[in-house]
């Protein structure tokens, strides 16, 4: 069911120009790959600082993550968050692209149950939930981004 996702990632690393990208890596390494994951179909969950503020989804129709996020930087929530996390029904092919069709839903109720478990426990990050979820096959990914560009809020200190 989830294939793919990523946590906490920072609006500000986020390349909203054209065509934009939603680039993530499933390590931090400086070597990583990274992946754009701009056209990802799922949940996602939006978050003042760590606070969880919004849950969408995204995949209906043409609908993709990067336009759902897009348009919340320019609705009624857009000065609400500055952070997002996504829950991708689509995997990173070998060749490091995102994969044109989507997971496979029909698994055991045992196996759905325990991805519904991560994703609910990952979004609300229940303080007494000691255990982080089951992910089965599902991968994390990093979000990534140049590094050799200054962020904004460092060229205010």
């Amino acid at each position: 069911m989830i294939q793919s996702y990523g946590l906490h990632w920072h609006i500000d690393r986020v390349f909203w120009g054209r065509p934009g990208t939603l680039l993530g890596a499933a390590s931090r390494s400086p070597k990583a790959r990274p992946v754009d994951f701009r056209y990802q179909r799922g949940i996602y969950a939006l978050y003042a600082d760590y606070e969880l503020v919004y849950v969408g989804q995204t995949g209906a129709k043409n609908d993709r993550l990067f336009n759902r996020l897009k348009c919340h930087k320019q609705d009624h929530l857009s000065e609400r968050w500055n952070r997002f996390s996504w829950f991708g029904t689509q995997w990173v092919t070998t060749s490091g692209k995102l994969s044109a069709d989507t997971a496979n839903v029909s698994q055991s109720v045992e196996a759905t149950l325990n991805i519904l478990e991560a994703v609910a426990i990952a979004i609300s990050e229940p303080r007494l939930n000691l255990q982080r979820g089951k992910w089965s096959e599902a991968t994390k990914y990093f979000q990534w981004w140049d590094r050799s560009e200054p962020e904004e809020d460092e060229g205010d200190a």
